[in-house]
């Protein structure tokens, strides 16, 4: 193997997908502004910046955040680098994360398999619609991916080398990185490794694995953490742990959140890895049939295995969890697709048709969903009545409420339906080399399409900067908000703002001349007609950002 990356075109297709990928997560970092989740890892960037402990992240002086702080840490030195802490700063841990994470992909592709196997693997890891927006996005599961493949890379050369010494070292590397990977996102850091690998050195007979170095090593770097925010988050930050370990596993009713059913995530695998999910159950069924006694494709397909069985196990769920599963999907897809390219046959069996079957009437389907309202002026809500009411919200504005993204939809919708033609061609003439090009060069066309153009009228109608500036321009010194406020205000507001959870503290606000109160729409009614000498001074109507500023007469008044 040694021998391989010595040779130039190994060596282009080692690198290739990164700089793809690179290319892909860094297109979208301006384009829009923080979304809320985004803000929710951000503002304890600011915090930070502005002289906060670095051991204990804060959303604001009265919450601690619920997550370790490597995330916010790799955020306070993209922000020290390019001079402050903004958008870009706060997005490009996930794309130096997302970049790496798609290299170890196809470096662990490369030795378990062959270079076009990595190189596959790579570009479709690239190239999955989920994966490819949170390696853009300031979100902390990328960072956690990286860290959790970057182990499961080091295992794979741990258990194959060549003598003790070297074993050892990497074994220590390994244990490292899960220990980065606990102080990005909590403890299934090294739950998720080290399930994963014993599941398969049992299958596999694999003995002599370090698993008390495994275990106390990342245990130990958390440790120091942990003493150090034990220390100076006090008790706030005692009762946060307690109930982020203890009260998970207990199932405490306050800690759990995301409640989905057991099959959730067979959904979410599919959106998540789209378009390259289609191809998944072949790849596993062909897989176990003709690979189930390969110690190098067991790999990746136990760890995906037991990993997505264990996700499954849990109430809460996010499609977002599944993200340190999409590497070793993306190698036992990219096999696959490395076999039918180097099958000489000329048949394509049922297990390759069927997903190009299914992939070209999706894009079709997507062409004419967008195509339909341009073509006819029919309502999106009547034609899109299967979509959640937001992604319905946000196609109205595009479709009947925007000219210009009407005409780049259309154009879109034309240039979809040649990548579905191109498909159906490439069946015919039973090229798999061409359906993997025409699903690319469409995977490629829909991100520069969603995460350019779109996302910047997108986010002139989502995005609560607009609200926050006016905000600051006519609030005075004091400000308050009625419960927990959205991270995406408190980040660009950027000023200290008062969260009043009980009627007292209403009842002092409003007292209060000085302070003015932000609510969300639905709750300023009662509080009108409770206080007559409250007016609404500013507001925002539209959907999913529904927001109120309310204050005394004498304040509209004022410029």
């Amino acid at each position: 193997m040694t021998e391989v990356f010595k040779e130039p075109a190994s060596r282009y297709l080692l690198i290739g997908p990164s700089l793809l990928a690179f290319f892909l997560f860094l297109w979208p970092v301006g384009h829009s502004d923080l979304s809320k989740r985004e803000a929710r890892e951000g503002v304890p960037v600011v915090h930070m910046d502005r002289g906060a402990s670095l051991w204990v992240p804060r959303i604001n002086d009265e919450r601690v955040r619920t997550k370790p702080p490597l995330f916010y840490w790799a955020g306070l030195v993209a922000s020290k680098v390019l001079g402050g802490v903004s958008e870009i700063s706060l997005r490009l841990p996930s794309v130096f994360a997302g970049t790496a994470t798609v290299f170890l992909t196809t470096l662990l592709g490369f030795r378990l398999f062959s270079p076009v196997t990595g190189c596959l693997a790579g570009l479709i890891l690239a190239t999955s619609w989920r994966y490819a927006y949170l390696a853009s996005h300031a979100r902390i599961d990328m960072l956690f991916a990286f860290f959790i493949t970057l182990a499961f890379v080091g295992f794979w050369k741990m258990i194959k080398a060549e003598d003790d010494d070297k074993s050892r070292r990497t074994s220590l590397y390994v244990a490292v990185a899960l220990g980065l990977a606990i102080l990005t996102k909590g403890p299934l850091g090294i739950i998720f490794p080290l399930m994963a690998w014993f599941i398969y050195s049992w299958r596999v007979g694999q003995k002599d694995i370090p698993w008390l170095r495994l275990i106390i090593v990342p245990l130990g770097i958390v440790g120091a953490w942990l003493a150090l925010a034990w220390t100076v988050g006090g008790e706030e930050f005692q009762s946060m742990i307690y109930q982020e370990t203890v009260g998970r596993v207990a199932g405490s009713e306050s800690i759990q959140i995301h409640h989905k059913p057991f099959y959730y995530y067979v959904p979410q695998i599919f959106l998540g890895m789209t378009p390259w999910s289609l191809f998944l159950p072949v790849v596993l069924w062909s897989g176990f049939k003709k690979h189930r006694k390969d110690v190098q494709w067991l790999y990746p397909a136990m760890a995906w295995i037991a990993l997505f069985v264990f996700l499954s196990l849990f109430s809460g769920k996010r499609g977002d969890y599944l993200l340190p599963l999409y590497p070793m999907a993306a190698i036992m897809i990219g096999h696959f697709f490395s076999e039918s390219l180097s099958d000489s046959s000329s048949r394509f069996s049922v297990g390759q048709l069927l997903p190009v079957w299914l992939l070209s009437g999706l894009i079709g389907v997507i062409a004419l969903v967008l195509f339909i309202p341009v073509l006819i002026n029919i309502e999106p809500d009547i034609h899109l009545a299967f979509l959640n009411s937001r992604d319905r919200y946000m196609i109205n504005l595009l479709l009947l409420h925007d000219l210009p993204s009407r005409r780049i939809l259309a154009m879109a919708t034309v240039i979809m339906l040649f990548f579905a033609l191109g498909l159906l061609v490439a069946l015919k003439e039973r090229s798999f080399l061409k359906v993997w090009s025409f699903t690319v060069g469409w995977t490629i066309f829909v991100l520069l399409l969603a995460h350019g153009p779109v996302a910047k009228v997108i986010s002139g109608y989502s995005s609560l900067k607009p609200f926050a500036e006016r905000v600051k321009k006519k609030a005075p010194s004091r400000l308050a908000h009625m419960g927990e406020p959205r991270e995406d205000l408190l980040y660009y507001l950027d000023r200290p703002v008062q969260e009043a959870h009980e009627a007292k503290d209403v009842e002092n606000i409003i007292d209060n001349a000085e302070t003015l109160l932000l609510v969300r729409g639905s709750q300023s009614g009662p509080l009108l007609e409770k206080y007559p000498h409250l007016r609404v001074i500013l507001e925002t109507k539209d959907m999913f950002r529904q927001y109120q500023l309310l204050g005394p007469v004498s304040v509209l008044a004022k410029p």
